[in-house]
Protein backbone atom coordinates (compact mmCIF):
# COMPACT_ATOMS: atom_id res chain seq x y z
CA UNK A 1 0.00 0.00 0.00
CA UNK A 2 1.36 3.41 -0.98
CA UNK A 3 0.72 5.70 1.98
CA UNK A 4 1.43 8.80 -0.09
CA UNK A 5 3.51 10.56 2.56
CA UNK A 6 7.04 10.29 1.19
CA UNK A 7 8.82 13.62 1.66
CA UNK A 8 6.38 14.94 4.26
CA UNK A 9 7.56 16.21 7.66
CA UNK A 10 6.56 14.45 10.88
CA UNK A 11 7.10 15.52 14.49
CA UNK A 12 6.99 12.73 17.06
CA UNK A 13 7.21 13.58 20.75
CA UNK A 14 8.32 11.19 23.47
CA UNK A 15 10.23 9.20 20.86
CA UNK A 16 13.39 8.01 22.59
CA UNK A 17 12.00 4.50 23.14
CA UNK A 18 8.93 2.32 22.98
CA UNK A 19 5.90 3.39 20.96
CA UNK A 20 7.32 6.79 20.01
CA UNK A 21 10.53 5.28 18.70
CA UNK A 22 8.59 2.68 16.69
CA UNK A 23 6.38 5.38 15.16
CA UNK A 24 9.36 7.51 14.17
CA UNK A 25 11.11 4.52 12.61
CA UNK A 26 7.99 3.43 10.72
CA UNK A 27 7.43 6.88 9.25
CA UNK A 28 11.11 7.29 8.32
CA UNK A 29 10.95 3.98 6.44
CA UNK A 30 8.06 5.47 4.46
CA UNK A 31 10.37 8.29 3.36
CA UNK A 32 9.06 10.85 5.85
CA UNK A 33 11.39 13.47 7.30
CA UNK A 34 11.20 13.00 11.05
CA UNK A 35 11.85 15.19 14.07
CA UNK A 36 11.89 13.43 17.44
CA UNK A 37 12.21 14.66 20.98
CA UNK A 38 12.76 13.30 24.47
CA UNK A 39 14.00 14.50 27.84
CA UNK A 40 17.21 12.46 27.90
CA UNK A 41 19.89 13.42 25.40
CA UNK A 42 21.77 10.09 25.22
CA UNK A 43 18.58 8.17 24.44
CA UNK A 44 17.24 10.64 21.87
CA UNK A 45 20.63 10.85 20.14
CA UNK A 46 20.86 7.06 20.00
CA UNK A 47 17.36 6.74 18.54
CA UNK A 48 18.06 9.43 15.94
CA UNK A 49 21.21 7.59 14.87
CA UNK A 50 19.31 4.28 14.65
CA UNK A 51 16.68 5.89 12.42
CA UNK A 52 19.35 7.37 10.15
CA UNK A 53 21.07 4.00 9.81
CA UNK A 54 17.96 1.85 9.39
CA UNK A 55 16.02 4.17 7.07
CA UNK A 56 19.14 5.28 5.18
CA UNK A 57 18.30 8.95 5.61
CA UNK A 58 19.85 12.14 6.93
CA UNK A 59 16.43 13.80 7.26
CA UNK A 60 16.24 13.35 11.04
CA UNK A 61 16.21 15.88 13.88
CA UNK A 62 16.77 14.89 17.51
CA UNK A 63 15.77 17.45 20.16
CA UNK A 64 16.17 17.27 23.91
CA UNK A 65 13.42 18.96 25.86
CA UNK A 66 10.25 18.59 27.92
CA UNK A 67 7.05 19.17 25.94
CA UNK A 68 5.18 19.90 29.18
CA UNK A 69 7.17 23.14 29.13
CA UNK A 70 5.50 25.46 26.61
CA UNK A 71 8.83 27.13 25.82
CA UNK A 72 10.55 23.81 25.07
CA UNK A 73 7.65 22.80 22.83
CA UNK A 74 7.84 26.08 20.95
CA UNK A 75 11.59 25.83 20.55
CA UNK A 76 11.31 22.27 19.23
CA UNK A 77 8.83 23.27 16.52
CA UNK A 78 10.99 26.29 15.65
CA UNK A 79 13.93 23.94 15.06
CA UNK A 80 11.75 21.81 12.82
CA UNK A 81 10.68 24.83 10.78
CA UNK A 82 14.28 26.04 10.45
CA UNK A 83 15.30 22.66 9.01
CA UNK A 84 12.21 21.46 7.12
CA UNK A 85 10.12 24.65 6.63
CA UNK A 86 6.80 23.10 7.76
CA UNK A 87 5.03 20.35 9.71
CA UNK A 88 2.64 17.92 8.02
CA UNK A 89 2.23 15.23 10.69
CA UNK A 90 2.26 15.68 14.47
CA UNK A 91 2.27 12.65 16.75
CA UNK A 92 1.81 13.61 20.38
CA UNK A 93 3.18 10.64 22.31
CA UNK A 94 4.30 12.22 25.59
CA UNK A 95 2.51 10.67 28.56
CA UNK A 96 2.87 9.10 31.97
CA UNK A 97 0.95 6.76 34.25
CA UNK A 98 0.36 8.56 37.54
CA UNK A 99 -0.30 5.79 40.06
CA UNK A 100 -2.40 6.32 43.15
CA UNK A 101 -5.96 6.39 44.51
CA UNK A 102 -7.78 9.72 44.77
CA UNK A 103 -6.97 10.23 48.46
CA UNK A 104 -3.31 9.41 47.82
CA UNK A 105 -2.70 12.06 45.18
CA UNK A 106 -1.48 15.58 45.82
CA UNK A 107 -2.32 18.66 43.79
CA UNK A 108 1.14 18.33 42.23
CA UNK A 109 0.36 14.75 41.17
CA UNK A 110 -2.75 15.92 39.33
CA UNK A 111 -0.85 18.73 37.63
CA UNK A 112 1.86 16.29 36.57
CA UNK A 113 -0.68 13.85 35.10
CA UNK A 114 -2.50 16.51 33.10
CA UNK A 115 0.76 18.17 32.11
CA UNK A 116 2.22 15.04 30.54
CA UNK A 117 -0.97 13.55 29.13
CA UNK A 118 -2.78 16.69 27.91
CA UNK A 119 -0.83 19.95 28.16
CA UNK A 120 2.16 18.62 26.19
CA UNK A 121 -0.15 17.73 23.29
CA UNK A 122 -1.82 21.13 23.45
CA UNK A 123 1.54 22.97 23.38
CA UNK A 124 2.85 21.06 20.37
CA UNK A 125 -0.45 21.27 18.51
CA UNK A 126 -0.68 25.01 19.07
CA UNK A 127 2.83 25.48 17.68
CA UNK A 128 2.30 23.19 14.65
CA UNK A 129 -1.26 23.92 13.58
CA UNK A 130 -0.65 27.24 11.77
CA UNK A 131 1.68 25.51 9.30
CA UNK A 132 -0.89 22.80 8.62
CA UNK A 133 -3.62 25.40 8.13
CA UNK A 134 -1.47 27.41 5.75
CA UNK A 135 -0.81 24.40 3.51
CA UNK A 136 -4.36 23.03 4.04
CA UNK A 137 -3.07 19.56 4.88
CA UNK A 138 -2.21 18.03 8.19
CA UNK A 139 -2.48 15.08 10.52
CA UNK A 140 -2.56 15.32 14.32
CA UNK A 141 -2.39 11.92 16.00
CA UNK A 142 -2.58 11.80 19.78
CA UNK A 143 -1.45 8.68 21.61
CA UNK A 144 -3.96 8.19 24.41
CA UNK A 145 -4.65 4.86 26.12
CA UNK A 146 -7.24 2.18 26.64
CA UNK A 147 -7.63 3.76 30.10
CA UNK A 148 -9.03 6.89 28.46
CA UNK A 149 -11.98 4.78 27.33
CA UNK A 150 -12.19 2.20 30.12
CA UNK A 151 -10.66 3.54 33.35
CA UNK A 152 -8.02 1.36 34.96
CA UNK A 153 -8.10 0.98 38.76
CA UNK A 154 -5.36 2.78 40.66
CA UNK A 155 -4.49 5.48 38.10
CA UNK A 156 -7.37 7.92 38.47
CA UNK A 157 -5.36 10.98 37.42
CA UNK A 158 -4.02 9.34 34.27
CA UNK A 159 -7.46 7.95 33.39
CA UNK A 160 -8.91 11.44 33.66
CA UNK A 161 -6.14 13.06 31.62
CA UNK A 162 -6.27 10.45 28.84
CA UNK A 163 -10.05 10.87 28.59
CA UNK A 164 -9.50 14.61 28.34
CA UNK A 165 -6.99 14.05 25.53
CA UNK A 166 -9.57 12.02 23.59
CA UNK A 167 -12.17 14.77 24.09
CA UNK A 168 -9.66 17.44 23.04
CA UNK A 169 -8.89 15.47 19.89
CA UNK A 170 -12.52 14.98 18.87
CA UNK A 171 -13.39 18.62 19.48
CA UNK A 172 -10.36 19.90 17.58
CA UNK A 173 -11.11 17.51 14.71
CA UNK A 174 -14.42 19.27 14.09
CA UNK A 175 -12.80 22.70 14.27
CA UNK A 176 -10.06 22.07 11.69
CA UNK A 177 -11.61 19.53 9.31
CA UNK A 178 -12.41 22.23 6.73
CA UNK A 179 -8.71 23.18 6.77
CA UNK A 180 -7.75 19.75 5.45
CA UNK A 181 -6.48 18.63 8.86
CA UNK A 182 -7.44 15.29 10.39
CA UNK A 183 -7.19 14.70 14.14
CA UNK A 184 -7.37 11.24 15.68
CA UNK A 185 -6.34 9.28 18.77
CA UNK A 186 -4.82 5.85 19.07
CA UNK A 187 -5.48 4.05 22.33
CA UNK A 188 -2.92 1.32 23.08
CA UNK A 189 -3.68 -1.43 25.54
CA UNK A 190 -0.88 -3.48 27.09
CA UNK A 191 2.19 -2.92 24.91
CA UNK A 192 5.66 -4.37 25.49
CA UNK A 193 8.07 -1.55 26.31
CA UNK A 194 10.93 -0.77 28.64
CA UNK A 195 8.40 0.56 31.15
CA UNK A 196 6.31 -2.62 30.91
CA UNK A 197 9.40 -4.74 31.54
CA UNK A 198 10.28 -2.59 34.56
CA UNK A 199 6.76 -2.82 36.01
CA UNK A 200 5.89 -6.46 35.35
CA UNK A 201 7.82 -9.69 35.60
CA UNK A 202 7.46 -12.21 32.75
CA UNK A 203 5.16 -14.24 34.99
CA UNK A 204 2.94 -11.22 35.64
CA UNK A 205 2.79 -10.43 31.92
CA UNK A 206 1.78 -14.00 31.16
CA UNK A 207 -0.96 -13.87 33.80
CA UNK A 208 -2.33 -10.55 32.51
CA UNK A 209 -2.21 -11.73 28.90
CA UNK A 210 -3.96 -15.03 29.56
CA UNK A 211 -6.61 -13.49 31.84
CA UNK A 212 -7.45 -10.19 30.16
CA UNK A 213 -6.25 -10.09 26.54
CA UNK A 214 -8.19 -12.22 24.05
CA UNK A 215 -5.25 -12.60 21.64
CA UNK A 216 -3.21 -13.93 24.57
CA UNK A 217 -0.20 -11.61 24.47
CA UNK A 218 1.01 -8.05 24.96
CA UNK A 219 1.27 -5.92 21.84
CA UNK A 220 4.46 -4.75 20.17
CA UNK A 221 5.24 -1.03 19.70
CA UNK A 222 5.41 -1.62 15.96
CA UNK A 223 1.77 -2.71 15.94
CA UNK A 224 0.76 0.69 17.27
CA UNK A 225 3.13 2.36 14.79
CA UNK A 226 1.40 0.62 11.88
CA UNK A 227 -1.91 2.25 12.79
CA UNK A 228 -0.29 5.64 13.27
CA UNK A 229 1.35 5.40 9.84
CA UNK A 230 -2.05 4.66 8.29
CA UNK A 231 -3.71 7.59 10.08
CA UNK A 232 -0.85 9.84 8.96
CA UNK A 233 -1.32 8.81 5.34
CA UNK A 234 -3.45 9.80 2.38
CA UNK A 235 -5.30 6.51 2.89
CA UNK A 236 -7.03 7.88 6.01
CA UNK A 237 -8.58 10.84 4.18
CA UNK A 238 -12.12 10.25 5.55
CA UNK A 239 -11.18 9.40 9.13
CA UNK A 240 -11.17 12.12 11.78
CA UNK A 241 -12.37 12.57 15.35
CA UNK A 242 -11.85 8.90 16.17
CA UNK A 243 -10.15 7.10 19.06
CA UNK A 244 -9.01 3.69 17.85
CA UNK A 245 -8.04 0.91 20.23
CA UNK A 246 -4.90 -1.18 19.67
CA UNK A 247 -5.41 -3.62 22.51
CA UNK A 248 -5.72 -7.19 21.29
CA UNK A 249 -9.43 -7.15 22.16
CA UNK A 250 -8.88 -6.20 25.81
CA UNK A 251 -11.52 -3.45 26.00
CA UNK A 252 -15.03 -4.67 26.74
CA UNK A 253 -17.05 -1.54 25.89
CA UNK A 254 -18.89 -0.87 22.63
CA UNK A 255 -17.60 2.70 22.15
Amino acid sequence: MDLGIEGKVAVITGASEGIGRAIAMRLALEGVKVAICGRRRPEIDRTADEIRETAKTDEVIGFTGDMVDRNDAGTFIEKVIERFATVHILVNNVGRAQRGLFNDLSEEDWHAAFGANLAAAIHCTRASLPYMQKQRWGRVINVASISGKEPTAGIIASNSAKSALISFSKTLAAEVARDGILVNCVCPGRILSAQTVRLHSPEERDRIASSHIPVGRFGEPGEVANLVAFLASECSSYITGTAILVDGGMAKGLH
